[in-house]
């Protein structure tokens, strides 16, 4: 046996290379723990690099032109970014309908029939589609700063087939172009239409605005704001003729009165004149002195006085005259006078003097007079007596014609008045006629100006219209269309190789760690030394024999062939 004293080393150096000894110990002792994990990881990932199918890929570039014509001149209705309407064709693109055509068409996915159903093998090519923008540095127009857009986009599909690949490309491109076109032309058509029917209904509010305003003038066509002046005039000139023939009313009056005052002072019949110029009575006149006469002498001297008897028949032979207010007038005046100076004559002389005797006589003839003719009928009537005068007809005639006058006048004030006071309520009711008039007004003039705003956007909406139908407005071109790929754009062989290694390094020393960190045996001095607690006084090396080494050299030829083997394998995938 050979004996081992353990040896204390300092210093850094020493340590360094002691740690490097002990593992390339484990390295040396764990090889197999290394190479085995390390070789199996790689042969697998040289075997799915070469076992994936090639997937070819087909790509088309699509441009998104700009509005041709400026948009000083015409605005397009076609509203959004472009990021949004690449959104909505892309949707409409990918739909379930156009999505399945192309996959019978093209019979594609034919491995994935019968083991998938329908929505997955559309999901799966809807993952084998690929919609890329392309952005670039802009200035806004609108803004006129600096800012990124979308101004082309690639479209590119990929399969295992690439003649297939290739036209599946060429006809999503062309579905990409179709969908935009027919996509602007619909929405500025819809925009048209839209205009059209909101144009048609404003015109239908209009003709009903104008129809309401037109029954509503009918109605208060004597209320209107604008005959307020004009009704405010009239109120004006009507209140001026009110006051003159209120005026000419009391001066008609006031001629009236004084006609009135003439004729009471003109005897209605005319006087005879005498051959000598004098004035003779007339009957009625001379009845009334008769009548006198007749009273007096039958106060002093009895009936068949030949005095009274003559003043008696001169009266008849006049012929008997009807009693007529006036005279029983006349008569109470005179029995009051008389009664007067009765009193006055009993004051100064006894009843037995003759004058007394004569005043109590005529006083008694009065009262039986005035009695008598207080019961006559014709005293209560007035005496149609038609006047002779010609000054007092006429100022009767002036009077009657005053009187028509006046009664004119008051039928003009009256009609005057009512139609001032008619013309009142139309002023009074004028502010809350106006406020519905203008109600009326304000909404006949908003439907106007919403009917010429509309009139205005549909003549834009039918330019907007004819520039998509001419395909001046933005448009989709391709630029670079899909070509038949000449190599496989997957899977990337060599990127799986390296990356096999890279995992088959790693994947060798995670086994080989575990290996040495579970097992438990002690392979040094100094372990055993600090397990056992007692200091180790010599170590046997491993003795191997010819046989063993023979064997050993054997084993190693073995996993330097497999090695090998694998390595060529990989390499030929590769």
């Amino acid at each position: 046996m050979q004996s081992f004293q353990p040896q204390y080393m300092n210093g850094l150096h020493v340590q360094e290379t002691a740690d490097i000894r002990r593992y390339w110990d484990v390295v040396k002792r764990r090889r197999i723990h290394f190479l085995v994990p390390a070789l199996i990881a790689f042969t697998l990932s040289v075997i799915i690099a070469f076992v994936l199918p090639p997937v070819y890929k087909s790509s088309g570039t699509i441009l998104i032109e700009a509005q041709e014509i400026p948009r000083e001149f015409v605005t397009s209705t076609v509203t959004g970014y472009v990021e949004e309407r690449l959104q909505i064709i892309t949707q409409l693109v990918l739909s379930r309908t156009k999505l399945l055509e192309i996959i019978k068409r093209f019979n594609l996915y034919d491995d994935l029939a019968g083991r998938y159903t329908t929505e997955e093998i559309i999901e799966k090519m809807r993952e084998d589609i690929t919609m890329k923008p392309i952005q670039a540095e802009v200035v806004s127009p609108d803004s006129r700063r600096p800012g990124t857009a979308t101004i082309a986009f690639t479209l590119s599909y990929e399969g295992k087939d690439p003649a297939k690949v290739t036209q599946v490309a060429n006809v999503l491109t062309s579905l990409y172009l179709e969908e935009n076109l027919k996509n602007r032309e619909e929405k500025a058509q819809g925009t048209f239409d839209f205009l059209e029917t909101q144009l048609a209904e404003l015109r239908r509010e209009i003709v009903d605005a104008e129809k309401k305003i037109a029954e509503f003038k009918n109605q208060h066509i004597s209320q209107l704001p604008e005959l307020m002046q004009l009704n405010l005039q009239t109120m004006e000139r009507l209140e001026r003729e009110i006051d003159a023939k209120r005026e000419q009313i009391k001066s008609l009056t006031n001629r009236k009165i004084y006609l009135e005052g003439q004729l009471a002072t003109i005897d209605p019949m005319t006087y005879m004149v005498s051959p000598d110029g004098k004035r003779l009575m007339s009957p009625e006149d001379e009845v009334k002195f008769l009548k006198n006469e007749y009273l007096k002498l039958s106060a002093t001297l009895s009936q068949t006085h030949p005095d009274v008897i003559s003043l008696k028949k001169r009266l008849e032979a006049l012929g008997k005259e009807e009693a007529t207010p006036d005279d029983l007038q006349e008569r109470q005046r005179q029995l009051k006078e008389k009664k007067t100076q009765l009193a006055l004559l009993e004051e100064q002389f006894s009843s037995q003097h003759p004058d007394v005797v004569k005043a109590q006589k005529e006083l008694m003839q009065l009262k039986a007079h005035v009695e008598a003719l207080s019961k006559e009928e014709s005293v209560l009537e007035p005496k149609n007596q038609v006047p002779t005068n010609p000054s007092y007809i006429s100022l009767q005639t002036q009077i009657a014609s005053t009187d028509m006058e006046i009664e004119s006048a008051k039928e003009e004030v009256g009609l005057l008045t009512k139609k001032y006071e008619r013309y009142q309520r139309r002023v009074e009711t004028t502010p809350q006629v106006e406020q519905q008039y203008r109600a009326l007004q304000r909404d006949y003039a908003n439907a106007q100006a919403k009917y010429q705003e509309t009139t205005n956007r549909l003549l834009a909406a039918r330019e907007a219209k004819g520039l998509e139908e001419s395909q001046m407005g933005e448009r989709f071109t391709l630029i670079d269309p899909p070509v038949m790929p000449e190599k496989p754009d997957s899977p990337n062989r060599l990127a799986i190789a390296i990356v096999g290694l890279v995992l088959a390094i790693g994947t060798g020393m995670g086994f080989g760690a575990v290996a040495e960190c579970t097992d438990q045996s002690v392979r040094r001095v100094d372990e055993l030394a600090r397990i056992t607690g007692y200091p180790v006084l010599g170590a046997i090396p491993l003795i191997r024999t010819k046989e063993d080494r023979s064997r050993k050299r054997r084993r190693k030829l073995a996993w330097a062939g497999t090695a090998a083997g694998l390595l060529f394998v990989g390499l030929m995938g590769l």
